[in-house]
């Protein structure tokens, strides 16, 4: 975690993975990093037995995660990026951008 950074209460880190998160980077409350996967491929062997896989979550500076998002494994977030409340981000967010929603889409970008 960066300098001047701030994480909300009942958050979690789910760091098996790996998460990187940058310089003055704002989390709220109730959000949720998953750095990794169940795999669950093979049919004949319990999902228990097949291990994880993961590719890690970046967060770059400047970013304003709002309250109850939760950010997937192999998921960067772009530099000065807002990321709304609720949202859940399975994909790589653009700097700049702000999204939203269940699969996070982008609502706009900051600079419009």
């Amino acid at each position: 975690m960066g300098k001047e950074c701030s994480l909300n209460p009942y958050s979690i880190i789910h760091g098996s993975g790996g998460v990187v998160i940058g310089d003055y980077v704002r989390i709220g409350s109730h959000v949720i990093f998953v750095s990794a996967n169940h795999v669950f491929d093979q049919v004949d062997v319990p999902i228990h037995f097949q291990g994880i896989e993961s590719k890690g979550i970046i967060v770059e500076d400047d970013v304003w995660i709002g309250g109850g998002v939760t950010v997937l494994d192999g998921v960067r977030i772009g530099k000065g990026s807002v990321i709304a409340a609720g949202a859940v981000v399975n994909k790589d967010v653009l700097p700049y951008s702000i999204v939203g929603g269940v699969p996070a889409k982008v609502i706009r970008m900051r600079n419009e």
